[in-house]
Protein backbone atom coordinates (compact mmCIF):
# COMPACT_ATOMS: atom_id res chain seq x y z
CA UNK A 1 0.00 0.00 0.00
CA UNK A 2 1.35 3.59 -0.97
CA UNK A 3 2.01 6.02 1.85
CA UNK A 4 -1.12 8.38 0.59
CA UNK A 5 -3.44 5.21 0.58
CA UNK A 6 -2.08 4.50 3.51
CA UNK A 7 -3.10 7.47 5.59
CA UNK A 8 -6.43 7.13 4.23
CA UNK A 9 -7.12 4.69 7.04
CA UNK A 10 -4.65 5.85 9.67
CA UNK A 11 -5.79 9.11 11.12
CA UNK A 12 -3.63 11.96 12.44
CA UNK A 13 -3.70 9.99 16.42
CA UNK A 14 -1.58 7.06 14.82
CA UNK A 15 1.42 8.52 13.75
CA UNK A 16 1.44 12.41 15.75
CA UNK A 17 -0.12 11.79 19.00
CA UNK A 18 1.00 13.67 22.14
CA UNK A 19 1.17 17.05 20.44
CA UNK A 20 -0.14 19.72 21.99
CA UNK A 21 -2.63 22.69 19.94
CA UNK A 22 -2.29 25.90 20.14
CA UNK A 23 -4.54 28.35 20.97
CA UNK A 24 -6.03 30.93 19.05
CA UNK A 25 -4.86 34.29 18.88
CA UNK A 26 -7.98 36.01 20.48
CA UNK A 27 -7.38 33.34 23.24
CA UNK A 28 -4.00 32.41 23.60
CA UNK A 29 -4.55 31.23 27.17
CA UNK A 30 -6.81 28.56 25.88
CA UNK A 31 -5.47 24.90 27.11
CA UNK A 32 -5.04 22.63 24.35
CA UNK A 33 -8.30 21.01 24.70
CA UNK A 34 -11.63 21.15 26.43
CA UNK A 35 -14.42 18.50 26.82
CA UNK A 36 -17.67 19.80 28.77
CA UNK A 37 -20.73 18.44 29.99
CA UNK A 38 -23.82 20.85 29.09
CA UNK A 39 -26.97 20.07 31.44
CA UNK A 40 -30.71 19.94 29.56
CA UNK A 41 -34.10 18.96 30.61
CA UNK A 42 -37.85 19.88 29.66
CA UNK A 43 -38.21 23.26 28.33
CA UNK A 44 -34.15 23.96 27.92
CA UNK A 45 -33.57 27.32 26.41
CA UNK A 46 -32.83 28.82 23.00
CA UNK A 47 -29.59 29.65 24.66
CA UNK A 48 -28.21 25.74 24.66
CA UNK A 49 -27.65 26.84 20.48
CA UNK A 50 -25.28 29.84 20.56
CA UNK A 51 -23.56 27.95 23.46
CA UNK A 52 -23.73 24.72 21.24
CA UNK A 53 -21.81 27.04 18.45
CA UNK A 54 -19.48 28.59 20.83
CA UNK A 55 -17.85 25.28 22.25
CA UNK A 56 -17.46 24.31 18.58
CA UNK A 57 -15.63 26.84 17.65
CA UNK A 58 -13.35 26.81 20.56
CA UNK A 59 -12.53 23.34 19.13
CA UNK A 60 -14.01 21.81 22.14
CA UNK A 61 -15.80 18.89 22.48
CA UNK A 62 -19.29 18.56 24.74
CA UNK A 63 -22.09 15.85 25.73
CA UNK A 64 -25.48 16.60 26.63
CA UNK A 65 -26.35 15.39 30.09
CA UNK A 66 -29.81 15.01 32.06
CA UNK A 67 -32.24 12.82 33.92
CA UNK A 68 -34.40 12.43 30.79
CA UNK A 69 -33.53 10.97 27.58
CA UNK A 70 -35.37 13.65 25.52
CA UNK A 71 -36.71 16.63 26.42
CA UNK A 72 -38.58 19.68 24.55
CA UNK A 73 -37.68 23.17 24.26
CA UNK A 74 -37.43 26.20 24.02
CA UNK A 75 -39.31 29.76 24.02
CA UNK A 76 -38.32 31.41 20.23
CA UNK A 77 -37.90 28.67 18.61
CA UNK A 78 -40.72 26.00 18.06
CA UNK A 79 -41.90 24.78 20.99
CA UNK A 80 -41.52 20.90 19.87
CA UNK A 81 -37.78 21.33 19.25
CA UNK A 82 -36.39 17.88 20.79
CA UNK A 83 -32.58 16.82 21.76
CA UNK A 84 -31.59 13.64 23.33
CA UNK A 85 -29.33 12.92 26.12
CA UNK A 86 -26.09 11.79 25.21
CA UNK A 87 -25.47 10.68 28.86
CA UNK A 88 -27.92 10.02 31.32
CA UNK A 89 -27.02 11.35 34.26
CA UNK A 90 -27.45 8.19 36.56
CA UNK A 91 -24.54 6.33 33.76
CA UNK A 92 -22.32 8.44 34.50
CA UNK A 93 -19.43 7.29 36.95
CA UNK A 94 -16.32 8.38 36.15
CA UNK A 95 -15.96 12.46 35.23
CA UNK A 96 -11.66 11.85 34.39
CA UNK A 97 -12.32 12.63 31.08
CA UNK A 98 -14.09 15.99 30.96
CA UNK A 99 -13.13 19.37 32.24
CA UNK A 100 -16.48 21.49 33.23
CA UNK A 101 -20.35 20.98 33.69
CA UNK A 102 -22.04 23.81 31.86
CA UNK A 103 -25.81 24.97 32.96
CA UNK A 104 -27.80 27.36 30.57
CA UNK A 105 -30.29 29.09 30.86
CA UNK A 106 -34.12 27.56 30.70
CA UNK A 107 -37.10 26.91 32.04
CA UNK A 108 -35.87 23.57 33.01
CA UNK A 109 -34.09 25.03 35.99
CA UNK A 110 -37.51 24.99 37.43
CA UNK A 111 -37.49 20.96 37.89
CA UNK A 112 -34.06 20.99 38.13
CA UNK A 113 -33.94 22.78 41.25
CA UNK A 114 -36.69 20.34 43.04
CA UNK A 115 -34.17 17.24 41.67
CA UNK A 116 -32.19 15.95 44.25
CA UNK A 117 -30.51 13.65 41.20
CA UNK A 118 -29.35 16.95 39.71
CA UNK A 119 -27.90 18.74 42.17
CA UNK A 120 -25.85 16.11 44.16
CA UNK A 121 -24.54 15.52 40.08
CA UNK A 122 -23.42 18.96 40.00
CA UNK A 123 -21.71 18.21 43.24
CA UNK A 124 -20.08 15.11 42.05
CA UNK A 125 -18.55 17.08 39.11
CA UNK A 126 -16.99 19.13 41.49
CA UNK A 127 -16.08 17.27 43.94
CA UNK A 128 -14.25 15.19 40.62
CA UNK A 129 -12.38 18.56 39.61
CA UNK A 130 -14.33 19.98 37.13
CA UNK A 131 -15.22 23.72 37.20
CA UNK A 132 -19.23 24.35 37.57
CA UNK A 133 -20.66 27.14 35.48
CA UNK A 134 -23.72 28.44 34.86
CA UNK A 135 -25.86 31.58 33.49
CA UNK A 136 -28.77 33.11 33.72
CA UNK A 137 -31.60 31.08 35.74
CA UNK A 138 -29.21 28.49 35.45
CA UNK A 139 -27.39 30.05 38.32
CA UNK A 140 -30.33 29.09 40.45
CA UNK A 141 -29.29 25.41 39.51
CA UNK A 142 -26.00 26.44 41.16
CA UNK A 143 -27.46 27.95 44.24
CA UNK A 144 -29.91 25.11 44.70
CA UNK A 145 -26.95 23.05 45.10
CA UNK A 146 -25.00 24.84 47.79
CA UNK A 147 -22.07 24.50 46.03
CA UNK A 148 -21.41 28.54 46.59
CA UNK A 149 -21.31 27.65 50.15
CA UNK A 150 -23.44 30.51 51.14
CA UNK A 151 -26.76 32.03 50.26
CA UNK A 152 -26.46 34.24 47.08
CA UNK A 153 -29.69 36.54 47.09
CA UNK A 154 -29.26 39.00 44.68
CA UNK A 155 -26.01 37.74 43.47
CA UNK A 156 -27.04 35.18 41.89
CA UNK A 157 -27.34 37.35 38.58
CA UNK A 158 -23.72 39.14 38.71
CA UNK A 159 -23.65 42.13 35.78
CA UNK A 160 -20.47 39.95 34.80
CA UNK A 161 -18.82 36.48 34.87
CA UNK A 162 -18.31 35.63 39.00
CA UNK A 163 -16.15 33.08 40.26
CA UNK A 164 -18.30 32.59 43.35
CA UNK A 165 -16.47 29.74 44.74
CA UNK A 166 -13.71 27.46 44.03
CA UNK A 167 -14.34 26.08 40.42
CA UNK A 168 -17.95 27.45 40.39
CA UNK A 169 -18.81 30.22 37.99
CA UNK A 170 -21.91 32.10 37.39
CA UNK A 171 -22.35 34.28 34.03
CA UNK A 172 -24.82 37.37 34.32
CA UNK A 173 -28.52 36.85 32.46
CA UNK A 174 -29.40 36.92 28.98
CA UNK A 175 -32.43 38.44 27.37
CA UNK A 176 -35.27 36.17 28.49
CA UNK A 177 -38.17 34.88 27.60
CA UNK A 178 -40.43 37.17 24.90
CA UNK A 179 -40.71 40.55 25.23
CA UNK A 180 -37.00 40.44 26.11
CA UNK A 181 -34.43 38.78 23.34
CA UNK A 182 -34.04 35.30 24.65
CA UNK A 183 -30.60 33.84 23.59
CA UNK A 184 -29.56 36.50 21.59
CA UNK A 185 -27.93 38.14 25.10
CA UNK A 186 -27.19 34.85 26.72
CA UNK A 187 -23.34 35.53 27.73
CA UNK A 188 -21.77 32.20 25.95
CA UNK A 189 -18.86 33.98 24.81
CA UNK A 190 -18.12 35.44 28.38
CA UNK A 191 -18.87 31.94 30.14
CA UNK A 192 -16.43 30.01 27.90
CA UNK A 193 -14.08 32.60 27.84
CA UNK A 194 -14.06 32.59 31.76
CA UNK A 195 -13.68 29.07 31.44
CA UNK A 196 -10.94 28.62 29.35
CA UNK A 197 -8.92 31.26 31.22
CA UNK A 198 -9.01 28.95 34.54
CA UNK A 199 -8.35 25.84 32.59
CA UNK A 200 -5.08 27.06 31.20
CA UNK A 201 -4.02 28.83 34.64
CA UNK A 202 -4.94 25.69 36.23
CA UNK A 203 -2.98 23.44 33.71
CA UNK A 204 0.26 26.10 34.14
CA UNK A 205 0.31 24.94 37.81
CA UNK A 206 1.98 21.73 38.93
CA UNK A 207 -0.48 18.82 37.49
CA UNK A 208 -3.06 17.14 39.39
CA UNK A 209 -3.79 20.07 41.76
CA UNK A 210 -7.53 19.90 41.71
CA UNK A 211 -8.40 15.92 40.54
CA UNK A 212 -8.09 14.16 43.98
CA UNK A 213 -11.51 12.74 43.61
CA UNK A 214 -10.78 9.63 44.74
CA UNK A 215 -9.04 10.55 48.05
CA UNK A 216 -7.15 8.09 49.92
CA UNK A 217 -6.08 6.12 46.86
CA UNK A 218 -2.33 7.06 46.61
CA UNK A 219 -1.62 8.80 43.23
CA UNK A 220 -5.59 9.69 42.57
CA UNK A 221 -4.72 13.12 41.63
CA UNK A 222 -2.42 12.48 39.08
CA UNK A 223 -5.20 10.77 37.26
CA UNK A 224 -6.36 14.35 35.75
CA UNK A 225 -2.99 15.38 34.42
CA UNK A 226 -2.84 11.73 32.50
CA UNK A 227 -6.41 12.20 30.86
CA UNK A 228 -5.59 15.91 29.93
CA UNK A 229 -2.24 14.48 28.78
CA UNK A 230 -4.34 12.15 26.53
CA UNK A 231 -6.52 14.55 25.17
CA UNK A 232 -3.54 17.01 24.15
CA UNK A 233 -2.61 13.78 22.27
CA UNK A 234 -5.68 14.15 20.05
CA UNK A 235 -6.47 17.62 19.97
CA UNK A 236 -3.05 18.88 18.61
CA UNK A 237 -4.51 18.66 15.30
CA UNK A 238 -7.22 21.21 15.70
CA UNK A 239 -4.05 23.35 14.99
CA UNK A 240 -1.61 22.01 13.96
CA UNK A 241 0.66 23.07 16.68
CA UNK A 242 3.61 20.42 17.06
CA UNK A 243 5.70 22.54 19.53
CA UNK A 244 4.25 20.28 22.62
CA UNK A 245 5.67 17.32 20.68
CA UNK A 246 8.80 16.31 23.30
CA UNK A 247 6.11 16.92 25.92
CA UNK A 248 4.13 14.18 25.80
CA UNK A 249 5.87 11.43 23.89
CA UNK A 250 8.78 10.18 25.34
CA UNK A 251 11.64 11.82 23.48
CA UNK A 252 13.95 8.47 23.28
CA UNK A 253 14.76 5.44 20.96
CA UNK A 254 12.59 2.77 23.46
CA UNK A 255 9.41 4.59 22.47
CA UNK A 256 6.82 2.44 20.74
CA UNK A 257 3.90 2.65 18.81
CA UNK A 258 1.45 -0.21 17.04
CA UNK A 259 -0.91 0.78 14.39
CA UNK A 260 -4.44 -1.69 13.67
CA UNK A 261 -2.34 -2.83 10.27
CA UNK A 262 0.35 -4.09 12.52
CA UNK A 263 2.65 -1.49 11.91
CA UNK A 264 5.38 -0.88 14.36
CA UNK A 265 6.77 2.44 15.20
CA UNK A 266 9.94 2.29 16.96
CA UNK A 267 12.00 5.32 18.25
CA UNK A 268 11.34 9.03 18.41
CA UNK A 269 13.28 9.58 15.26
CA UNK A 270 10.60 7.39 13.03
CA UNK A 271 7.96 9.08 14.98
CA UNK A 272 8.83 12.63 13.63
CA UNK A 273 9.00 11.35 10.26
CA UNK A 274 5.16 12.20 9.30
CA UNK A 275 5.58 15.68 10.64
CA UNK A 276 5.18 16.71 7.30
CA UNK A 277 2.37 14.74 6.00
CA UNK A 278 0.08 15.98 8.56
CA UNK A 279 1.56 19.98 8.19
CA UNK A 280 0.08 19.59 4.78
CA UNK A 281 -3.14 21.57 3.74
CA UNK A 282 -4.80 18.35 2.63
CA UNK A 283 -4.98 17.36 6.16
CA UNK A 284 -7.66 18.48 8.48
CA UNK A 285 -8.58 17.11 12.18
CA UNK A 286 -12.24 17.25 12.69
CA UNK A 287 -13.35 16.50 15.90
CA UNK A 288 -12.20 13.05 18.08
CA UNK A 289 -13.98 11.46 21.36
CA UNK A 290 -12.09 9.65 24.24
CA UNK A 291 -14.91 7.32 26.23
CA UNK A 292 -14.83 4.84 28.69
CA UNK A 293 -11.29 6.16 29.91
CA UNK A 294 -9.76 4.05 32.83
CA UNK A 295 -6.14 4.90 34.67
CA UNK A 296 -4.98 2.67 36.46
CA UNK A 297 -1.64 3.82 38.56
CA UNK A 298 1.61 2.15 39.76
CA UNK A 299 2.11 1.82 43.09
CA UNK A 300 5.49 3.69 43.23
CA UNK A 301 3.35 6.18 41.29
CA UNK A 302 5.29 6.81 38.88
CA UNK A 303 3.64 4.79 36.08
CA UNK A 304 0.89 4.39 34.61
CA UNK A 305 -1.52 2.53 31.90
CA UNK A 306 -4.62 3.01 30.66
CA UNK A 307 -7.87 1.89 28.25
CA UNK A 308 -10.30 4.06 26.27
CA UNK A 309 -12.27 3.51 23.12
CA UNK A 310 -11.60 6.84 20.32
CA UNK A 311 -13.07 8.54 17.75
CA UNK A 312 -10.39 10.20 15.78
CA UNK A 313 -12.36 12.32 12.40
CA UNK A 314 -10.00 13.99 10.32
CA UNK A 315 -10.07 14.28 6.33
CA UNK A 316 -7.70 13.85 3.40
CA UNK A 317 -8.12 15.88 0.40
CA UNK A 318 -11.41 16.34 1.93
CA UNK A 319 -12.33 12.53 1.69
CA UNK A 320 -13.00 11.01 5.44
CA UNK A 321 -9.66 9.59 6.90
CA UNK A 322 -11.08 8.40 10.11
CA UNK A 323 -10.57 5.92 12.89
CA UNK A 324 -13.68 4.71 14.71
CA UNK A 325 -14.35 2.40 18.07
CA UNK A 326 -10.61 2.05 18.00
CA UNK A 327 -8.89 0.18 20.86
CA UNK A 328 -6.21 2.59 22.46
CA UNK A 329 -3.75 1.44 25.21
CA UNK A 330 -0.98 2.53 26.50
CA UNK A 331 1.58 3.32 29.36
CA UNK A 332 2.76 6.52 30.61
CA UNK A 333 6.07 7.38 32.77
CA UNK A 334 6.10 10.09 34.86
CA UNK A 335 9.14 12.06 34.01
CA UNK A 336 11.05 15.62 35.61
CA UNK A 337 7.33 16.48 36.79
CA UNK A 338 5.54 15.37 33.56
CA UNK A 339 3.53 12.46 32.22
CA UNK A 340 4.59 11.18 28.95
CA UNK A 341 3.89 8.36 26.56
CA UNK A 342 6.46 5.55 26.38
CA UNK A 343 4.03 3.19 24.41
CA UNK A 344 0.91 2.65 22.97
CA UNK A 345 -1.00 0.33 21.20
CA UNK A 346 -4.60 1.13 18.54
CA UNK A 347 -6.44 -1.95 17.59
CA UNK A 348 -9.81 -2.63 15.79
CA UNK A 349 -12.21 -5.58 16.69
CA UNK A 350 -12.27 -8.31 14.38
CA UNK A 351 -15.23 -8.44 12.02
CA UNK A 352 -17.45 -11.44 12.03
Amino acid sequence: MNFVMKLMVIPVVALSLGLGESARAEASDRPASVSVLVLLGEWFGDAYFPLQKEIESRGWTQKRVGVNVEYRGCYNKKRDVVLRSEILIPDLKDFSGYDALIIPSGPHYRKFILNPVVLDFLKDAHAAGLIVASFCVGNFVVDASGLPGRTLGEDRLPKQATWIADRVLLGPRGGGPPPGDGFESAPVKEVCQAIAQKLAARTARPAGANRAALSGVPGADERWPIAQALRECIGWAKNKDFRLLTNVIANDADFLEVHPDGEVVKGIEEFRKSEAVWKSPDFKAVRYEIRDLKITLSKSGGVAWFYCLLDDINEWKGKPANWENTRWTGVLEKRAGRWVIVQQHFSFAAKD
